[in-house]
């Protein structure tokens, strides 16, 4: 699921460890988002990345197909 273009499904569970118990404000989640999705793009030349603490290492390929797939199947929970 990781390596192909299948796109994650709804209702998948998290992680324990990657769970948010906090409310948080959507607003200021947004512009974090945003800023975050800017730095991800600036590095996009990048070749080297540190391993995914669950998954290991990825080309940075698969990286960008990991980050695509998963901000997708979140903005979806949203509706966005």
């Amino acid at each position: 699921m990781l390596y192909n273009d299948t796109l994650y499904k709804k209702n998948m569970p998290t992680a324990s460890i990657m769970r948010e118990e906090e409310p948080r404000d959507f607003k200021v989640e947004k512009i974090n988002l945003l800023s975050l999705l800017k730095e991800l793009e600036s590095q996009k030349e990048r070749e080297q990345w540190a391993p995914h603490p669950l998954f290991g290492k990825f080309t940075p390929q698969q990286w960008g197909q990991m980050q695509y797939k998963h901000l997708d199947h979140h903005l979806k929970q949203f509706n966005v």
